[in-house]
């Protein structure tokens, strides 16, 4: 794209942009450039940053290059040619192999946020740095508002953790894209479009034209509102889940029955659709009316009763309630030697032996495997569904239970020299947004997991 000269005012301060964010102890920080405006625009802004300071890690451009549009790889050279003229390090990896037929842009988010984490890992930092702007932001908005549900109307957030270990964070989601352009036409930088972003078939670009006739200051207000809200009704759920339930071997949750019908409603819906997610294996909470039906379950006036709902049962007694992954859709899987695989979005399965290991719910023969070993007492209906070890045709653990009988030896709980099974939650381990920062917290702390990073970067409105 040619990029005439402007008079307009381009000129902005990396300080105030930038100033939020902790680079202190870092050597490399990765800046996520596709060629488009604001990715651009965010790695000049960064460089300008590091002109100015005395001291500044390693900047490394990184382009994803999908694999999908035949000029993709023009623009990933682009990009490079652009950073050999300003001293920048650039890499450019790629989507290989064939695409799925469907849920094109969810594959392609999550293989470019897998991308850019080994870029991360590679470069030896912990932080990602994208150009998603305020544009972008009131998109998200008006997008999720469609969709219904509230948590997601607080938009993106400026930092996210993805896979425990590195940050993705945000800088440029106070800033037009209009803004950004001028100042990279200040700079006589072109920038390269994707004819995606005009295609009408996409619905961001259908909410980014009805967009254009409307007052996008009102979207910024409620934006700020629902981040508020969210940030406080995660820490009412987060103060029950400490004090009002009991996870027994990563695998079962007891709930007290009086406190949780003593929290706020709100809170309730969270706390339930919290507890059947991790508990199922879920990488979201279920949706709003599905949560209500657990609240009147659990606060329903009848002794006892039972119910199934994303992949839980909800079974209540007098004082209180009991929720455990059921004996359905439980993967079957093999875990070749040298790799490692999500079981039922609940274990991480790691495999360093020289044999492959078959993954399976323990169900009727876990449970005789474990009275072998002397292990009795225990609810059988969770350990049913909890995760098997089988290794030459031979059970060789039953990995979920810590509370182990007296006799029970090696070749039953304890899982084999070779393989390491660790607690998986799917709901905040791949994609943890700085919004529930204190949620995520408070479950690790409730399930004994190691605790989550803590965000490096103040940006988020604290009020």
């Amino acid at each position: 794209m040619n990029v005439p000269p402007t008079n307009a005012d381009s000129r902005f301060d990396p300080e105030e942009i930038f100033g939020a964010i902790d680079f202190d102890g870092l050597t490399t920080v990765v800046a996520a450039v596709s060629g488009g405006s604001d990715s651009l625009a965010l790695l000049f802004l960064l460089d300008d940053l590091r002109r100015a300071r005395a001291s500044f890690p390693h900047i490394v451009a990184v382009t994803i290059d999908h694999e999908l549009r035949p000029e993709s790889a023009d623009e990933a050279l682009y990009v490079a040619d652009l950073c050999r003229a300003a001293g920048l390090t650039h890499r450019v990896l790629r989507w290989t192999g064939p695409k799925p037929a469907s849920g094109i842009s969810a594959k392609a988010r999550n293989v470019r946020y897998a991308l850019l984490c080994k870029a991360a890992r590679e470069a030896g930092t912990d932080m990602v740095l994208t150009g998603h702007t305020l544009d972008d932001q009131n998109e998200t908005f008006m997008m999720r508002s469609v969709r219904g549900g509230e948590r997601g109307l607080a938009g993106m957030a400026p930092v996210t953790l993805l896979e425990r270990e590195t940050w993705l964070v945000r800088p440029l989601l106070g800033l037009r894209r209009e803004r950004l352009r001028q100042y990279l036409r200040g700079r006589r930088i072109e920038w390269r479009d994707d004819p995606s972003n005009t295609n009408p078939k996409y619905e961001r670009v259908r909410i980014r034209d009805a967009l254009q006739t409307q007052d996008r200051d009102d979207i910024q207000l409620l934006i700020a509102e629902k981040g508020r809200k969210r940030r406080a009704l995660n820490g009412e759920a987060a103060t029950f889940l400490q004090s009002g339930v009991t996870i027994c071997n990563g695998i079962r949750a007891d709930v007290d029955a009086v406190g949780f019908r003593n929290c706020p409603h709100d809170a309730q819906g969270l706390i339930a659709g919290v507890l059947v997610a991790v508990l199922g294996g879920q990488s979201f909470l279920p949706p709003a009316d599905e949560c209500a039906k657990v609240v009147r379950h659990l606060c329903g006036a009848d002794i006892s009763g039972r119910m199934s709902l994303g992949r839980c049962i909800i079974q209540r007694g007098k004082n209180g309630a009991t929720i455990y992954r059921e004996m359905r859709s439980i993967p079957d899987v093999v875990v070749a030697p040298d790799s490692t695989l999500i079981w039922d979005g609940r274990y991480r399965i790691s495999n360093d032996s020289n044999k492959p290991v078959r993954i399976v719910a323990s169900g009727e023969e876990g449970l005789a495997f474990l009275k072998q070993g002397g292990t009795e007492n225990i609810h059988r209906a969770s350990v049913k569904s909890s995760p098997m070890l089988i290794c030459d045709d031979k059970i060789v653990a039953v990995p979920a239970l810590t509370e182990l009988g007296p006799n029970l030896g090696p070749d039953h709980g304890k899982v084999p020299e070779g393989f390491e099974v660790t607690r998986y939650v799917a709901l905040f381990d791949h994609i943890l947004s700085g919004y529930d920062e204190i949620l995520a917290a408070s479950v690790a702390k409730l399930f004994g997991l190691r605790d989550y990073k803590r965000f490096s970067v103040n940006q988020i409105d604290k009020k």
